[in-house]
This record gives C-alpha cells, sequence and structure tokens, in this order.
C-alpha cells in the first residue's frame, strides 16, 4: 500500500512538534538547570567574597544570566521562536509525501528527498505526529493528515527499521 499525502504546515502544527520533539529530548533537565545552578553558584560565591558590585562582577552575572534564564524558559520560549525562524522558509513550502514499502520520498520547491527505511535512524510515534529521523535532521507528518489504516500501516513498515 502507498500512502500519498500533500502537507502545508501551519503554525500550530509546527508547535506541537516542536514540544513533543522536545518532550523527549536527551538530557533535558541537564541543558534546563544546570545554566541556572551555575549562576547560583556563582553569584553566591561573589556574594560571599564581597565582588558582586564590581565591575567584573557585575559583567559575569549578567553573562551568566543572559544563557541561564532563557535556557530556563525553554520550553515556553522554543517552539515561539523556532516558529518565527520556520516561517521564512519551511512553512511557506507545500510538501508531497509518497510513502511505500521500500521507501518515503518528500518533495517541494526545493526539491526531492527520498530516503529508504533503512536508513532512518527511528520512526517516533507522538500523539500529534509522526517523525521519521534522519542522521541529520527529521521529516514530520501530522497524524491529521493521516487515516487510522495508514497509521497503522506505516506502523508496519516503521517496525522494520
Amino acid at each position: 500500500m502507498s500512502i500519498e499525502l500533500t502537507i502545508k504546515y501551519t503554525d500550530a502544527e509546527y508547535k506541537a512538534a516542536i514540544k513533543e520533539k522536545m518532550a523527549v529530548m536527551p538530557n533535558k533537565n541537564l541543558h534546563t538547570y544546570l545554566p541556572s545552578g551555575i549562576l547560583f553558584i556563582v553569584v553566591s560565591a561573589l556574594y560571599y567574597f564581597n565582588f558582586i558590585f564590581s565591575w567584573w562582577g557585575i559583567a559575569t552575572t549578567v553573562i551568566l544570566s543572559i544563557y541561564a534564564i532563557p535556557c530556563l524558559l525553554g520550553d515556553f520560549l522554543m517552539p515561539s521562536i523556532a516558529l518565527t525562524f520556520a516561517k521564512k522558509k519551511k512553512l511557506q513550502d507545500t510538501y508531497h509525501f509518497k510513502i511505500d514499502q521500500d521507501r518515503i520520498e518528500r518533495s517541494s520547491e526545493k526539491g526531492v528527498l527520498t530516503t529508504k527505511w533503512e536508513e532512518l535512524s527511528s520512526v517516533d510515534f507522538f500523539p500529534s505526529n509522526v517523525f521519521f529521523n534522519l542522521p541529520n535532521g527529521s521529516m514530520l507528518v501530522p497524524n491529521s493528515y493521516l487515516s487510522s489504516a495508514e497509521l497503522k500501516v506505516l506502523k508496519s513498515y516503521a517496525a522494520r527499521t
């Protein structure tokens, strides 16, 4: 069975995909809380040794804060930031998918990407999206474009990877 889809991603679909990808990001807590912990330790040490109000104490605090605060708020900021950049290129295209038992073919104005199932590093099924993960990126198909029979066929194809 061959599955053919034409997809033009909406803003909501793209943000939902980013949120789902971030939920399973490896070492997420390390990237979220470690910079804030380092900021707290450094500021505490600067305060203890009474260097907090020197020019380099203030500069160190500001530089660490500029990095740590967005890391702490990444779950809220990242989907909006990614959407802003995606609107310039990714969300302007219409993608045509042709999926069969041998390969996945995605075509758009930028060209054609053909991938065999064996070349995928993994296939992730989430509540609202299916991710076909390649070594250098991923392709996304929202579940709203798939019928339950097509989703079942995709799962059988993905079981071979």
